[in-house]
């Protein structure tokens, strides 16, 4: 297991009782985490993309460098 997972398992650990816990209910445990860290990534992806775009140099308004 990567150490990525190693604060979920325990999480895991800790909230279920892993004596009456099967191997499909830690597995999907496991999944739910991957995908919400997945999404969490893709959010933030798109949310530097808006920043980035806004951000452009030379655009909109702003200090001009040109004499009046």
């Amino acid at each position: 297991m990567t150490p990525q997972f190693n604060y979920v398992v325990c999480s895991i650990e800790e909230s279920n009782n892993l004596d009456t816990m099967t191997i499909d209910e830690l597995q999907s445990s496991l999944l739910v985490h991957k995908q919400r860290m997945t999404f969490s990534i893709a959010q933030e992806q798109v949310m530097q993309t808006v920043v980035d775009e806004k951000g452009g140099r030379g655009r909109g308004r702003g200090r001009s460098r040109g004499s009046f």
